[in-house]
């Protein structure tokens, strides 16, 4: 009870420093949803593309705000890493969509792939039998539930070169949820975290579906609020993590 109501607190204290940059960054949001729902197509593409960039740059100047002070290896990284997603928006009108596709995996692998980077860095380290059994309780979420849905729900439906990229996101994908939760740091923050790639578990589910099987009525919205909620939950979980880091090697 005393751990929930701390998260609490530290929650509420963040919003209210942070109030201005999360108000811009659902604004924005607000707007790229109404934006992609023009009826010329090709103005919405431009206008939501480009208020996903927007994004973007929010969320990254927002992080650099709050690490300006502390900006080392991992913060360069982990910057670099919302700000990827800029390519994607990018090759999503000035490419073919299939092509546009296959940059979208590609980059997101990337940031996979700087995410692990990162929580090594910070040293996290799966361990298949804890105390808590960790591993054990998120071993559905991370690994079984997508596999699943991408065996019985995709793989039919792909050809080769999608169906071999997709399992290498989905493998990537969940190794970097599990490191995760072996993060030594403010249990608070891996949880942030945690919540925030779970959160992605079911925007990649439904964006799969959307893009590969049958298109869903009302799916960017949806699925574009996940993403930006999910990605402000990962920042919050990585803001401070030094502090944090020296708080739990000085109780050991």
């Amino acid at each position: 009870m005393n751990f929930l109501r701390i998260t609490i607190l530290k929650t509420l204290l963040f919003l209210k420093h942070n109030l201005l940059y999360l108000i811009l960054i659902f604004l924005i949001l607000v707007g790229e949803c109404f934006a992609h729902e023009l009826e010329n197509k090709e103005m919405a593409a431009l206008w939501s593309n480009n208020l996903r960039i927007l994004s973007c740059l929010t969320m990254g100047a927002s992080y650099f705000q709050m690490q300006k002070h502390d900006f080392a290896c991992v913060q360069k990284l982990f910057l670099i890493s919302i700000l990827l997603p800029i390519i994607i928006s990018l090759s999503s009108y000035l490419i073919p969509e299939r092509h546009a596709i296959v940059i979208n995996i590609g980059v997101n692998i990337v940031i996979l792939g700087l995410w692990i980077r990162i929580f090594k860095l910070l040293g996290a380290s799966i361990i298949f039998k804890d105390q808590n059994n960790t591993f054990s309780k998120l071993i559905p979420a991370f690994f079984i539930l997508p596999l699943l849905f991408y065996y019985f729900s995709l793989y039919q439906s792909l050809t080769i070169i999608f169906a071999i990229l997709v399992l290498i996101y989905i493998l990537v994908f969940s190794y970097t949820g599990l490191l995760a939760a072996f993060l030594p740091i403010n249990e608070e923050k891996v949880l942030w975290i945690i919540f925030g790639i779970i959160l992605l578990v079911l925007v990649n589910m439904m964006n799969g579906y959307h893009t590969f099987m049958q298109k869903i009525s009302n799916a960017y919205p949806i699925i574009r609020t996940m993403t930006v909620i999910s990605r402000c939950m990962i920042i919050y979980g990585m803001i401070g993590y030094v502090e944090e880091k020296i708080v739990v090697f000085e109780e050991d």
